[in-house]
């Protein structure tokens, strides 16, 4: 027959042989199934916990658009601010200001030019580039009123000059001055 030990043909040895394989079966099917389910276990944990996380943010939502409008509400009535819904409006009346502060210091507007907007701090940033002239005595007074002014406007750029005249000439006294320059304002929000 076989050349088996003797060992081997005993009841011992059946039970051992099975206890070995038990053994491995644990290891190579059972364990791994269980690290499985274990690992899915922790996955479906960390989903719910996520689950959980993004239903409080959208519960929060209303409350947090709320507090928005109301903080955009505050930032629109800041002193000083152009009060405009939009950009265009905005531009449109920064050249309507600046036109009535050079009038009412006896000068004149030549030209306006609209610059582009800019984001800053919530805030946009809204330019006119004007020509001007303005009397010679006036020049102090334009710029009081442009730094008095409500909303605040701000001198980006100036140049001034005036024409060249003779000293002793009593009848050019007055000169005029020609001014460019670029005048900002901030408007509450960004561009739209």
């Amino acid at each position: 027959m076989s050349a088996a030990p003797p060992f081997l043909k005993t009841r011992g040895a059946a039970l051992t042989a099975l206890g070995v394989g038990a053994i491995l079966f644990g290891i190579v099917i059972v364990a791994p199934i269980a690290a499985a389910f274990s690992a899915q276990d922790d996955e479906i944990e960390d989903s719910l916990r996520q689950l959980g996380f993004y239903r409080a943010e959208i519960a929060a939502k209303p409350a947090l658009e709320a507090e928005l409008k109301s903080l955009n509400a505050q930032g629109a009535s800041v002193p000083g601010v152009i009060d405009a819904p939009s950009t265009a409006i905005a531009q449109a009346k920064l050249q309507s200001e600046i036109k009535s502060i050079v009038e009412a210091n006896g000068g004149s507007v030549r030209s306006m030019q609209v610059m582009a907007s800019a984001n800053q701090s919530g805030f946009e940033i809204v330019a006119v580039q004007s020509d001007l002239s303005v009397p010679e005595a006036r020049l102090k007074d334009l710029a009081t009123a442009v730094a008095a002014h409500a909303p605040y406007l701000f001198v980006d750029e100036a140049s001034v000059s005036a024409p060249p005249r003779e000293p002793d000439d009593p009848a050019n006294r007055q000169a005029t001055l020609d001014i460019r320059w670029t005048v900002h304002g901030y408007r509450w929000g960004s561009a739209k």
